[in-house]
């Protein structure tokens, strides 16, 4: 599919301009407003309307009521963002291959599997009549657009010249897709393989594979305790605990089971959308902080916040400006649903972080042959059967290269296309994802999204919230989607939720484990079950019973002044390596994740708000450093013991191996280097962009800069040969931790050196040496330093040969030559950035992407994986999708800057397309404009449109 549609792209290269600007006649619709001649029109508004385009390309929308507001939005997100819409609520629906061709059948296959579609028909009748009334209007305004305008160019690439008409479902297609990414995973799965696997071995090898897991490996705690309540609190508050209980095993579940669990996991990782719900490496995340008006310099509170999606082209939010009756609200939408979904109005601010709550189970099922069941199989439940339902399906795929237009084709069932997909109605609807019918063993999958649900209703809350009141009521429309929530507004309140329909188990809710925990795949007949709706909460959809809003860690003007999170631990429920020890106030075990974000980033933006206000108050310019710190926080825990280990391999007496390490003058300088750094991870080159840069320009790195910047990439190559000498080696071809977790692990095994002599609690030395008879001491020291030596070979080797050319002087070895960024677009080749059809070209020949600062686990997301050990590993896809720090001030915001990562357009060629990727490149902003006055002096273009 790919080389088809790189071909397909190169084709309509030369006619790009041609056909760019004739899809955009707003330029010359605005030339003649500004001269005086009539208003464009636009059927269906009601009154006049006025699209204002500042210098920045956001479009302002006034309008004289909400129908107009959201026929506006339809619009210009049509005008502006038309091909990714279409990939939106195609991919939702599973029918991306009636776009761009039988490549993406698989993923179409696992997403219908889903059932997003079916999911979003569910939610449209419990809609409140504005909520429905926007989306009427909305798809009303998209379709004004694509019926009397040009199709993108992607549609010629793609030898299409049709656009399927918009509707009300698209939208919430869209809403259920930007949910489901942000909630929905099958870690279950992953987890299940591995714990099976550790428990086989260690029974033939004689170690405890359970311990294994849960101690050693893959650790629910984090690599470092900022907890975001306890740190708003003082003191913190001690946390009641039962009894630690006894490890789960995996001996109840079938072994086809998980035979069956690691044929779907290979699968899912074959998709690129799919893929990000099985590697963590490139799991979504944000930042966001709030700081009360007691401890701000201007003495209003101040509001950061930084979404991590992945970074793509076009971006992933689209920013815009709505007024309209009582809307005024300024900032990001998704193209494709209505609304502000994370922005201010005149009364507050708010932003959002993923929260990994766990509203996703699978579950082992017992499938028989039923006559009875239309889909002549059920499932056995206590003994009884209950019938699975199938929803019969039929596929087409875009044929692309053979000249014809509009080609689609069926495509049937066979060869990993089904014709039907198995529901299992006591799983909420939810799908079998795996059957072995020779056994009956089954895989389903029960995830609240499959539920009805009201994003959309909570987005419009969120815009017309005048006070705390408003957002919290606006906040219990959020029922799927996993979100922290830091607050702020023009009352001088300061706050902190978190929010989603979070279901009880059965089995926590007796105050036991039955079988496995809810984050491994669990018995489904009988005993696991979610409880039906016992005690429904205010605004409660789900069928389910769920975790009260109340039980939800929040706190509200916080006596620290401040409050902090990016995805880590809210309530410090993790940090003693044990989620399923503290109560529910009522009685159960109180059960939200079985693990949050190891807090890299959460832990160092906590210690610079700390530090900023041990010395004073906080500036809005503070804010803005914070949110583009490119420090390591691990290499502030791990670069000493590799000092240490350095001085104790010179010491009289070491060991003749660890001896030969401490007086290799390569080890030895990358251990100076090492201690005389500070952590940070500038590129060091002169093609790479750093937040020191003027803004939007490069800039030469002064020395200071180019010596961080080597440093960097010593470090970042040591740290992957550190986790394969001290963990990998040990587990020869069992499932590895993932990063987060393989850091946890290291930094845990050498904080706990002094007892445990390196031995985890498996049993398994893991700083053993074969051959070596030595102290544990000169054992862990000799791995850390032949791990240096290692990663200074690997960086002088041909693995890194196309971005050092196999130079052994460590001062070619830049970090802005490893770590870049390729801003993909689903059609690739010249619509990716770089080249973007030349107008962004690769900085770095022979290398793809465009070098930045940052690095695993900074607060400025742009991680890696921490394992990455050659020239294009180090490559990052995901981080600020948007990049906001509001300040408020009574009855109006006083100041808001923003940044993102591309340009309100994604049509190749328009002004607006790119013009914002430069700033946020060197981490720098525009100014958000909501007040006339303002705008109309920043003003691009202003086209006015009537009935």
């Amino acid at each position: 599919m790919r080389a088809a549609l790189v071909a397909a792209s190169l084709a309509v290269l030369a006619g790009l301009t041609s056909c760019s600007s004739s899809s955009t006649p707003t330029a010359s619709a605005a030339s003649a407003a500004r001269g005086g001649t009539a208003p464009g029109r636009l059927p269906g508004l009601h009154g006049a309307a006025t699209i204002t385009r500042d210098g920045a390309g956001i479009a302002h929308l006034r309008a004289a009521d909400e129908h107009d507001l959201f026929l506006l939005q339809g619009w210009v997100h049509a005008q502006d963002r038309l091909f990714q819409m279409d990939v939106t609520r195609r991919r939702a629906a599973g029918r991306l291959a009636e776009l761009l061709g039988p490549g993406a059948l698989p993923g179409d296959v696992q997403l219908r599997t889903f059932g997003l579609a079916r999911a979003a028909a569910r939610s449209l009748p419990l809609l409140s009549t504005r909520a429905v009334a926007a989306l009427e209007a909305y798809a009303d305004g998209v379709n004004a657009w694509a019926e009397t305008h040009p199709l993108p160019p992607e549609y010629a690439a793609l030898e299409l010249t049709t656009f399927e008409p918009w509707t009300v479902q698209d939208s919430l297609l869209a809403a259920k897709l930007i949910a489901f990414g942000l909630s929905f995973d099958v870690d279950d799965v992953e987890r299940t393989v591995a714990l099976a696997t550790y428990q086989q071995a260690g029974a033939a090898l004689g170690f405890d594979g359970a311990a294994l897991f849960f101690e050693d490996l893959w650790r629910s705690a984090p690599f470092d305790s900022a907890s975001t309540v306890p740190d708003a609190l003082a003191p913190s508050p001690a946390a009641a605990a039962t009894a630690r209980a006894a490890a789960p095993s995996t001996e109840r579940l079938h072994p086809r089971a998980v035979a069956l669990a690691a044929e779907f996991l290979g699968r899912v990782k074959g998709d690129a959308f799919l893929s990000r719900l099985t590697d963590r490496e490139e799991r979504d995340g944000s930042n966001q902080w709030v700081i009360a008006g007691a401890y701000t310099a201007g003495g209003s509170p101040m509001l950061a916040s930084d979404p991590h999606l992945a970074l793509g082209a076009p971006s992933t939010f689209y920013p815009v400006h709505l007024q309209a009756g009582p809307f005024d609200v300024i900032g990001n939408s998704f193209a494709g649903v209505p609304s502000v979904v994370v922005g201010h109005n005149r009364h507050l601010a708010w932003g959002a972080t993923v929260d990994p709550f766990d509203v996703t189970d699978v579950f082992q099922e017992q499938v028989v042959p039923d006559p009875t069941s239309p889909s002549g199989l059920a499932t056995v439940y206590q003994g009884a059967l209950e019938p699975v339902i199938p929803y019969p399906e039929a596929y087409l795929a875009n044929v692309i290269g053979d000249a014809a237009m509009n080609d689609l084709v069926p495509v049937p069932p066979g060869n990993g296309i089904p014709a039907a997909t198995l529901v299992v109605p006591r799983r909420n609807q939810g799908p079998i994802i795996q059957l072995d019918p020779t056994t009956g063993v089954a895989l389903s999958v029960q995830y609240t999204g499959f539920s009805g649900t009201r994003e959309l209703d909570a987005f419009l809350g969120y815009d017309l919230a005048t006070g705390i009141d408003d957002f919290v009521t606006a906040m219990r429309h959020f029922d799927v989607g996993s979100q922290n929530f830091c607050y702020a507004d023009d009352a001088g309140n300061i706050a902190y939720f978190t929010h989603s329909a979070v279901p009880v188990r059965e089995d926590l809710q007796q105050g036991t484990v039955d079988g496995l925990p809810p984050f491994f795949i669990r018995d489904g007949t009988g005993g696991n079950e979610w409880l039906p709706v016992q005690h429904p909460q205010p605004l409660q959809v789900l069928p389910y019973e769920v975790v009260p809003l109340e039980e939800l860690p929040h706190v509200v003007n916080p006596p620290a002044g401040f409050a902090v999170n990016a995805n880590n631990d809210p309530a410090g429920l993790t940090l003693e390596n044990a989620p399923l020890t503290k109560l529910r106030p009522g009685g159960g075990i109180y059960y939200l994740a079985p693990g949050f974000d190891a807090g890299f980033r959460a832990g160092r933006i906590t210690r610079r708000v700390k530090d900023v206000l041990a010395a004073g108050k906080m500036t809005f310019e503070q804010m803005q450093s914070i949110q583009a710190d490119v420090t390591l926080l691990d290499a502030e825990v791990l670069v000493p013991y590799l000092t240490a280990a350095l001085e104790h391999a010179r010491r009289e007496g070491a060991p003749a191996p660890l001896a030969a390490l401490g007086a290799d003058a390569a080890v030895a300088d990358a251990v100076a280097r090492l201690a005389a750094w500070d952590g940070s991870t500038p590129t060091g080159i002169p093609e790479g962009w750093d937040s020191d840069d003027p803004p939007g320009k490069l800039s030469p790195p002064p020395q200071a800069e180019v010596d961080a910047s080597v440093a960097a990439t010593i470090y970042s190559t040591w740290r992957g040969q550190a986790i394969r000498n001290v963990i990998d080696s040990k587990l020869g071809t069992m499932p590895l931790p993932p990063s987060q977790q393989a850091m946890t692990a290291l930094r845990n095994l050498l904080d706990r050196f002094d007892a445990q002599q390196g031995v985890g609690a498996s049993g398994i030395d893991f700083f053993a040496v074969p051959g070596l008879e030595a102290s544990p001491a000169d054992r862990r020291d000799l791995v850390l330093l032949k791990s240096l030596a290692d990663a200074l070979a690997l960086l002088s080797g041909p693995d890194f040969a196309a971005a050092f050319g196999g130079s052994t002087n460590p001062e070619d070895w830049r970090w802005g030559k490893l770590h870049r960024i390729v801003f993909a677009h689903p059609m690739g080749g010249p619509f990716s950035v770089p080249t973007a059809f030349g107008a962004f070209p690769a900085p770095l020949p022979g290398l793809p992407g465009i070098p930045t600062d940052g690095g695993f686990g900074v607060v400025d997301a742009s991680s890696h994986g921490a394992r990455a050990a050659s020239a294009n590993a180090f490559m990052f896809s995901s981080g600020p999708s948007n990049r906001l720090v509001v300040e408020l001030s009574r009855g109006a915001v006083k100041r808001a800057e923003s940044a993102w990562p591309g340009g309100a357009s994604g049509v190749p060629g328009e002004w607006n397309d790119l013009n914002l990727l430069p700033l946020w490149l060197s981490n720098d902003t525009v100014p958000l404009f909501t007040r006339a006055s303002d705008l109309g002096k920043d003003t691009h273009d202003v086209v006015q449109l009537v009935p």
